[in-house]
């Protein structure tokens, strides 16, 4: 499927110039400014020839990582050059070595005695030493300065991550850090130096193989007793890894990210609901799965695992959760966002028609349960469209009720047989609907991570959860994969791979692999139906008695939508839940957004914060992202 104009990220190419001048400098210092003493350059070509009769030491050169763009071609995550200091030991060169210690010590802060004792006694056996990891600019300047007068002294390139961004979009960048014990093996089996500091979490893990850089490296040669001979250097220049470029627009990210903190911040602190502390938003492009923004709090930077995380940060991580993506791996109950996936299974399973009515009288009498609507007076004789508009608990009741094939005034003579067998059969209707739209099947989302939605099958069975589920307090999904199918509805059924990355781009500017839109599936749902949930969902915010007409009957970007409310797990807390896309008429983004654990109805919750995130994108739309 070709890619229009407009579903494509702009990417502006200018920062990959300032990329390329801090490449170009890591590897030319690698070349240039490592040969500061006594070195002198040969090829590869002659290390070849005589590594077989001498050996060598070894001096490594990280290779920069690649670097991460969002699709406006702003920096999210890079490498920043950092120096140290190496002074490498020449036979009979103590002499050398004294003066050295006397010039370099007062720049680097130390006594001369100190230096000098650190430059010939430390690491013995090996031909060099480490004086310091990361030099300051005076002394980088220093050294550069007076080169000619610091025979040994030599300055060694290695790049540091920095995420200029601080938090922004941290669950999606991640972090790298040492490679865990558990995969030693399986990095060195890949040529990784053991010392090296690779992707952990995030896409620094999904692209570990593309985004690392190969590692140069001096070898020098050395005698027998490991002291270094003079010439013969080999200079093996490290390469930069590739760089990615995000679907993921800063802009949109950022206000999404805002708009959660806000909404959960109203809560916690106005509304006074000590128990809101979470929550995540999820935006997709309807027509190709990318993913526009992905918020998830709390959060952390991805900073702080530089140099090693602090016992402060890592609480801070581990409290508050903070390590986990909600987007992708946090499971809600859905509540009344379930009832469009209900009907389009009844629908399919000829076990209800599109002018199905029911007559509301406030819930509905199953054996010994009354089951209540949340509107208790209830709608009278509603039809399926109408029951979207309102939510109407007891409509959906029947239409699950139907599916199990359970009639309210003649129930089965033998309930057991009707508890195994037509109710599990309805239960695995819903969970096959729900993998075709992505809510019980993984996404694949490129993202490590993910959580697959489920539908649960009560053990022991009731009468009543059957009809529960058929409103959405018996199943658990993602937001990624509620957003994955509010876009399917809005696009006609087409339920498309939710993707991070557009595009991975070498160091030069070659585009390396560009990520077309991925189509899993077309649903198995007629067009008529899935345009009967969008009417429905149309009405939710338009119509006279919809559930969010209170925050989008006049908004200008004609937003359709569904909004739910289930329970959370705390006792008199719901999940709040809203499934969105926009426009109506011409669908462009389909938007998931969950906040748990507040009181009353959910719409109050997800829905204002969804809104904004909408209204925010379109206002970008009509600015940069036009045909």
């Amino acid at each position: 499927m070709s890619v229009k104009r407009e579903e494509r990220p702009v990417v502006r190419r200018a920062p990959r110039r300032i990329q390329g001048l801090f490449v170009a400098a890591v590897l030319a210092t690698g070349g240039l400014i490592v040969r500061l003493g006594y070195m002198q350059i040969t090829q590869g070509q002659s290390f070849q020839s005589e590594v077989s009769v001498q050996n060598y030491d070894t001096i490594h050169i990280a290779g920069p990582r690649g670097w991460i763009y969002d699709s406006e071609g702003d920096v999210l995550a890079a490498d920043k050059a950092v120096f140290a200091i190496v002074y490498i030991r020449y036979t009979n060169d103590a002499p050398s070595a004294s003066i050295v210690a006397k010039r370099l010590a007062p720049v680097l802060g130390q006594k001369p005695g100190v230096l000098l004792n650190t430059m010939i006694n430390s690491y013995q056996g090996f031909a060099t030493v480490t004086l310091v990891h990361s030099a300051t600019p005076e002394e980088i300047a220093y050294v550069a300065e007076h080169r000619n007068s610091l025979p040994g002294i030599v300055m060694i390139t290695k790049p540091t991550r920095v995420y200029p961004q601080g938090s922004l979009a941290a669950h999606e960048i991640g972090y790298i850090g040492p490679i865990p014990p558990s995969a030693a093996s399986t990095f060195a089996a890949q040529g990784y130096d053991p010392n090296a500091l690779v992707g952990l979490y995030g896409l620094e893990a999904q692209y570990q193989n593309y985004l690392r850089g190969r590692a140069g490296a001096d070898k020098i040669p050395v005698n027998p007793a490991g002291v270094p001979l003079s010439g013969g250097t080999i200079h093996l220049p490290a390469q930069a890894g590739d760089n990615l470029v995000l679907n993921m627009n800063g802009y949109l990210e950022k206000v999404a990210e805002q708009a959660l903190i806000s909404r959960i911040k109203y809560l916690k602190y106005t509304l006074n609901e000590p128990n809101v502390h979470s929550g995540t938003i999820v935006v997709l492009n309807v027509h190709t799965g990318a993913v526009l923004a992905m918020a998830s709090y709390p959060s952390f930077k991805p900073q702080w695992w530089m140099g090693g995380i602090s016992s402060a940060h890592y609480q801070q991580f581990l409290n508050n959760e903070a390590g986990v993506n909600r987007a992708i791996s946090g499971l809600y109950m859905p509540g009344s966002v379930q009832k469009p996936l209900t009907a389009m299974a009844a629908l399919m399973n000829h076990e209800m028609t599109p002018g199905m009515l029911v007559n509301d009288q406030g819930g509905l009498q199953i054996g010994n349960y009354f089951m209540h609507s949340w509107n208790q007076s209830g709608f009278g004789v509603i039809g399926l469209k109408e029951a979207l508009e309102v939510s109407d608990d007891t409509y959906f009741y029947q239409v699950g009720l139907n599916m199990g094939h359970y009639n309210v005034n003649n129930p089965p003579q033998n309930v057991q047989k009707w508890l195994t067998g037509p109710r599990v059969k309805a239960l695995q209707q819903l969970q096959n609907m729900g993998k075709q739209f992505g809510l019980t099947s993984p996404t694949g989302v490129d993202l490590p991570g993910e959580n697959t939605g489920y539908v649960t099958f009560a053990n022991p069975p009731t009468l009543y959860d059957l009809p529960a589920a058929a409103i959405g307090q018996e199943e658990a999904y993602s937001t990624i994969g509620m957003a994955t199918y509010a876009a399917a509805i809005a696009n006609g059924g087409y339920r498309y791979q939710p993707q991070m990355v557009h595009e991975i781009v070498s160091p030069s500017g070659k585009i390396v692999k560009l990520f077309k839109p991925q189509l899993i599936d077309k649903v198995n749902v007629k067009p008529a139906y899935l345009k009967l949930m969008r009417q429905g969902m149309e009405m939710a915010t338009h119509g006279s008695l919809g559930t969010a007409t209170y925050f989008f009957g006049n908004d200008p970007n004609n937003v359709a939508a569904k909004t739910g409310t289930a329970e959370s797990g705390l006792p008199g807390r719901n999940n709040s839940v809203f499934i969105g896309f926009a426009p109506y008429n011409n669908p462009q983004i389909a938007v998931a957004a969950v906040i748990p654990d507040v009181t009353g109805e959910g719409f109050r919750a997800a829905a204002p914060m969804a809104q904004i995130v909408i209204d925010a994108y379109f206002k970008e739309h009509g600015k940069h992202w036009k045909a």
